[in-house]
């Protein structure tokens, strides 16, 4: 085997399992066969339940919408939609159409009724997906037609690029590199667990590195699916695959096996569902809403989409959040080896 890989297990061997539960059959069997079931079981529920409690009746909730009009046309297109959908939309007021472009293509409102012309207009941005596009018109073309006669005309302002015709391109980027980080993390401590850390950081910059410049290479010249700068995309690749790697390495170094369950949890299963890949973060529950801006994939999404899509909004965000996911493990693995090495002496 290549240095620093186990070798395959090898033939069963039930007295070795004995011996390495202290000689205890029952502590064997324990632990051979109940603790996989147990964390397999536990991971699979988590999945599931957050998978259904974010996504099966996904709704939006306080979405922020820009609109423009007589102040009278304005309150009262407020106040219908809030009679007919209350508590889905949050109306802000804008002075202009103009005004109202340049708040749907910098990220600050998911769409603007332009209600000062004729037609009414429904801007949007196809970037956020087609379920934010359909609940915006759903919504609002009813109210908007009994007030004025017609259906807003529909302009979407930042179109999805040819090579991601569904808007998935953003979320499956990130979601390869939150895996690949996860790995990295758990497998550098499972092939070398005694490694110096200045070392294993260096281990984990060229991983992050590599992660970063294959990611900005693959979603953007190989398929045209990110239409942004390949440097500022292989930066927020990269910071992602660092800040996941050193999570799960720090989960490893405390929690020893239950670290690889915690990072599970924690990176892959609310991280996936809170990536806002699918939806955005106003469609989540209120107990996951929060974690779209904390935890590392839904900052990596809104980042690779500002940068694609929307005149780089999330971007300065997530290179404090991430940076800190980077940064704040070394310190916390250092302080454990030196907790360690004491006790030792």
């Amino acid at each position: 085997m290549p240095a620093g890989l186990a070798p395959p297990p090898g033939p069963a061997d039930q007295a070795a399992e004995e011996e390495r539960s202290d000689g205890s059959p029952a502590r064997a069997a324990l632990r051979g066969i109940g603790l996989p079931a147990v964390v397999a079981v536990a991971v699979g529920t988590l999945l599931v339940v957050v998978y259904l409690a974010a996504f099966p009746t996904a709704a939006p909730h306080d979405l922020p919408v820009g609109v423009v009009g007589p102040a009278a046309v304005v309150d009262d297109v407020r106040a219908a939609v809030q009679e007919a959908a209350p508590g889905t939309l949050r109306l802000v007021g804008l002075p202009d159409a103009a005004a109202a472009e340049r708040a749907v293509t910098s990220g600050r409102v998911y769409g603007a009724l332009v209600l000062d012309g004729s037609p009414p207009r429904l801007l949007v941005a196809g970037a956020h997906g087609q379920a934010v596009t359909q609940d915006l018109t759903r919504t609002l073309g009813p109210v908007v037609a009994d007030r004025t006669g017609a259906q807003p005309a529909v302009t979407d302002l930042a179109p999805l690029a040819a090579g991601d015709r569904r808007g998935r391109a953003v979320d499956h980027t990130t979601f390869g590199v939150v895996l690949g980080g996860f790995l990295f993390g758990i497998t550098s401590y499972q092939v070398a667990p005694k490694l110096r850390l200045r070392l294993r950081l260096l281990s984990a910059v060229l991983f992050a590195v590599a992660a970063g410049l294959l990611g900005a290479l693959l979603a953007g010249p190989v398929t045209a699916a990110l239409p942004a700068g390949f440097w500022p995309v292989a930066g927020i690749v990269a910071l992602l695959a660092l800040s996941c790697g050193a999570a799960a390495a720090l989960a490893l170094r405390l929690l020893g096996g239950a670290g690889t369950f915690i990072a599970t949890a924690v990176l892959l299963t609310l991280g996936a569902a809170t990536s806002t890949g699918s939806f955005p973060a106003e469609y989540l529950p209120g107990w996951l809403e929060p974690l779209a801006s904390v935890l590392p994939p839904g900052v990596a999404v809104r980042a690779l989409r500002g940068l694609a899509y929307l005149s780089g909004d999330g971007v300065a965000r997530a290179v404090w959040v991430l940076g800190l996911w980077c940064v704040v493990p070394l310190p916390l693995i250092a302080l454990a080896d030196t907790v360690a090495r004491r006790r030792r002496h």
